[in-house]
């Protein structure tokens, strides 16, 4: 049965199921609820909440789901506000973040419910058992696309109950007749909600996983031990043929081993599919990427998350999608420092909590609370699945204050000193009290834009605590888009290069990753007027003269106006003259030719 995922008590798969099936009943199948005699699951209802949930997008990136989610549900009646309720709780059974506990769910769940003024309900749903959820990884509301997620769910139950009441064969559709119906939705195929709901509507028939590219790599791994109908199922076969094909190989397995207690993420199925470990540690634990701007850091960051946690290369095609599912399943984490971050946010700082304040039995008032940074999350994530790899990536490393944001844990960072290392080391939080070290599973991937600041500036002590790989400018990549323009990009990007080095230093040079989207002469011209050029004017803080010179030293992209001496100023005034510059609006033909000027041409396009 695909339904059993392993043994251990912290499954309570059952108690999961059963919560899963009575929403079925009670709400998927009717109009009811799965806490109270109320409807709240009817059409009207889901329609007004998609209305505000999905479509009122509420701006602020600094904003929480339940900050985001209080203010779009301003004004909504109180139907309207336990359906929301009972949507983050089907969420929870399928969780893709085990960190966040029953508890903080509960608290979260009773948060949302006190906006329609009315009591929480107590019920048995709502007991740890249940909102440990599948302990598989799944989805989030937290996770990339988490909004979209949920605009799924209520568009799968928002089409199933604009379907005629009495319509029985419907309402008894096979479970792979189902699949099919569900995938007729726009863009099901890359949904986890997908997948959660099937496996929680019919658990004895599809698996408890959420990623369609998952399934597709275990079916493609193992499809020689399908029967010969499904062997020559491709890549692009339909997400429910796929389905279909591992019901069968799990019958098959099933029989082969006398037992239904098989899981695909556990021997003895693992090593049948898991793809091709690389020899040795993918990487060393702190790994700094570095370079100028443009130069494909964030790319190379999600194609090391990739590598670090499948312990092998993902297709170029492939890998973005995998990132996202590792992000939702709280393998990766991303961050971003910039000047005002710190400690508080990365490890762990006090946080006020509404309710009696410390020390005091008076209902009203609030309370401060140890709350977890990014960092201790992510760690305890690791920590509880030791034998999967975890990333915590951290962009623009070096606009933060590092010693300050890491305090005691810069000791903690090296190898050496990591859970069950040689040297192991615990530092003691100042704020929970908690002795706290990092477990050799969590990798730190950070960027640093050395336009922004050199190497050789970064505090030593957390330099020789991280390994540095410079990402410099590729102008080879760029011969499709070179095509496109019909100019020769790479000799383009050569010239400006080395003209900028010559003048500055390596560190402020021009990415290729800023020409690689380019489909035509007026995407070039577009990129250089509104990006590059500004970039190099901010690199010579507005030196014209240099940025003239690094464009080839013409007037074909930039150009200069005198300016007239003011009134009542002597004739001395105009011994210096002033000049207005300004970035031409359009480039000469030859303008690209002239800026390459005698560089050396690579011959990637026919030159303008």
């Amino acid at each position: 049965m695909a339904r059993w995922i392993g043994p251990g008590p912290e499954h309570n798969i059952e108690a999961v199921l059963e919560a899963a099936a009575t929403w079925k009943d009670r709400c998927f199948l009717s109009d009811g609820s799965v806490f109270s005699d109320r409807k709240l699951w009817t059409l009207e209802n889901l329609r007004e909440l998609e209305q505000r949930v999905v479509y009122g997008a509420i701006e602020g990136k600094h904003l929480t789901f339940i900050q985001k989610l209080e203010k779009q549900l301003e004004g909504a009646a109180a139907e309207v506000v336990h359906l929301a309720v009972e949507v983050y709780w089907f969420f929870s059974l399928f969780p893709s973040r085990q960190d966040i506990r029953p508890r903080t769910k509960r608290r979260n769940m009773n948060q949302i419910w006190a906006w329609s003024r009315s009591e929480f309900p107590t019920s048995k749903y709502l007991d740890d058992a249940v909102l440990g959820g599948v302990a598989r990884t799944g989805i989030s509301f937290k996770a990339r696309g988490g909004w979209e997620q949920i605009k799924f769910l209520l568009q799968v139950v928002c089409r199933w109950k604009e379907r005629p009441r009495y319509d029985k064969t419907f309402r008894e559709l096979p479970p792979f007749d189902l699949a099919d119906w569900v995938d007729r939705i726009e863009d099901a195929e890359y949904r986890g909600m997908r997948n959660a709901l099937l496996y929680l509507l019919h658990p004895d028939f599809f698996e408890a996983i959420s990623s369609g590219l998952r399934k597709q790599e275990i079916l493609t791994a193992l499809k020689e031990r399908l029967p010969e109908r499904l062997r020559s199922m491709g890549e692009d076969a339909p997400t429910a043929q796929v389905d279909r094909a591992l019901h069968e190989l799990r019958n098959l397995f099933e029989k082969d081993y006398g037992t239904s207690e098989l899981d695909f993420h556990r021997s003895p199925l693992l090593e049948l599919w898991e793809p091709p470990i690389l020899p040795g540690r993918p990487t060393a634990l702190n790994t700094i990427l570095y370079g100028p701007p443009g130069t494909g850091k964030t790319y190379a960051t999600a194609r090391r998350c990739v590598e670090i946690c499948d312990q092998a290369s993902q297709q170029p095609d492939k890998f973005r999608e995998r990132y996202d599912e590792l992000v939702d399943e709280g393998r990766v984490e991303f961050v971003t420092f910039h000047q005002t971050y710190g400690y508080e946010e990365f490890v762990e700082g006090l946080r006020p909590e509404t309710g009696p304040a410390n020390n005091s039995a008076d209902s009203a008032g609030f309370r401060v609370v140890p709350t977890d940074g990014v960092l201790k999350r992510i760690a305890g994530r690791a920590r509880k699945s030791i034998d999967l790899n975890h990333v915590l990536v951290i962009d623009e490393v070096n606009r933060a204050n590092v010693s300050k944001v890491l305090g005691e844990l810069i000791t903690v960072l090296e190898e050496d000193k990591r859970q069950d290392a040689e040297n192991e080391v615990c530092v003691t939080l100042p704020y929970s009290g908690e002795r706290f070290t990092l477990p050799s599973n969590l990798y730190i991937v950070a960027t640093m834009n050395t336009a922004d600041r050199s190497i050789a500036l970064l505090d030593t002590a957390l330099r020789r605590r991280f390994e540095f790989e410079e990402l410099a400018p590729e102008p080879e990549l760029l011969e499709d888009a070179a095509k496109a323009a019909g100019v020769a990009l790479a000799d383009v990007l050569n010239a400006i290069n080395e003209r900028l080095e010559w003048l500055i230093d390596r560190d402020h040079l021009i990415g290729h990753a800023w020409l690689m989207d380019t489909k035509s002469r007026d995407d070039l011209d577009r990129t250089m007027r509104r990006k590059i050029i500004p970039l190099i004017a901010e690199y010579f803080y507005d030196d014209w003269d240099k940025v003239r010179a690094v464009l080839g030293g013409t007037d074909d992209f930039v150009e200069r106006a005198t300016l007239a001496v003011p009134p009542s100023l002597d004739d001395s005034a105009a011994d210096e003259p002033r000049y207005r510059w300004t970035v031409k609006d359009e480039f000469s033909t030859d303008a690209y030719t002239r800026l390459i000027g005698k560089s050396a041409q690579s011959g990637d396009a026919e030159p303008t």
